[in-house]
């Protein structure tokens, strides 16, 4: 299930372009403001989290050296738990201002998405970058290494992440079915996360396999770091 969030700038300061941190810090007072119960045991919880949401998608960006200039934009939140999109729209609507650093913004109308229904086939880009990592033997022993989809190992931890998250979420095996055929266009993105830069991947790409597979990636996201904003996708039409 999806919400979409639109807001409208409230003051005259741009968003910084590092915002992540600070829209995942909003997300939770949201959904706080509705169930604190939920929202503290989800921000405890050292297991993966089961939504994700997009970057701030600007509808009338501006020429600006400073940060993200704009007027209009929207957030679109994700989740396989309708209850969590019916509690983060809620919230949104109870408290409709936030801050992004000094930046104030206002929502303006809260949406519920129709819900898609995936196949086995389907053209999908990102809407919030994928982040996927893995560890490597240097000179100074093992390192994170993040992943860019040229790497096989990106492709394997994407597909296992899928697979151990969907398990964990509906207690059941799933038909282990997943793989990204296509990689239609691809840009790499830097962004702060934990006081460090960290390198994602923006994405257009054709998946197949399991309905079940693409159903929760599509809803739950892909790659690392879903409750921070990563790996939210939207079907191309």
């Amino acid at each position: 299930m999806r919400a979409k969030i639109h807001v409208k700038k409230a003051n005259k300061l741009p968003v910084m372009f590092d915002y992540q941190y600070y829209l995942a810090a909003v997300m939770y007072r949201k959904l706080a403001c509705v169930d604190f119960i939920k929202a503290d045991e989800t921000h405890r919880s050292e297991g993966y989290k089961f939504f994700t949401y997009s970057n701030l998608i600007l509808e009338d960006k501006k020429a600006c050296k400073r940060g993200l200039e704009f007027q209009n934009a929207y957030i679109v939140v994700s989740s396989p738990n309708k209850e969590f999109i019916r509690c983060f729209a809620q919230g949104f609507i109870q408290e409709p201002e936030f801050n992004l650093g000094k930046a104030k913004l206002l929502v303006e109308k809260v949406e519920l998405l129709k819900e898609e229904q995936m196949g086995t086939k389907v053209e999908l880009k990102t809407i919030s970058p994928i982040y996927s990592k893995t560890l490597r033997e240097t000179t100074h022993g093992l390192v994170e290494w993040d992943l860019y989809p040229k790497d096989g190992k990106f492709h394997e931890n994407i597909h296992k992440n899928l697979v151990e998250r969907y398990l964990e979420y509906y207690r059941r095996e799933p038909q282990d079915n997943f793989e990204i055929t296509s990689l239609l266009d691809f840009k790499p993105k830097r962004v702060s996360i934990d006081n460090s830069y960290r390198r994602c991947s923006l994405m257009r790409f054709v998946a197949t396999g399991s309905q079940e597979l693409l159903q929760f990636a599509y809803d739950a996201g892909l790659g690392e770091k879903n409750a921070m904003g990563f790996g939210c996708v939207e079907v191309v039409k």
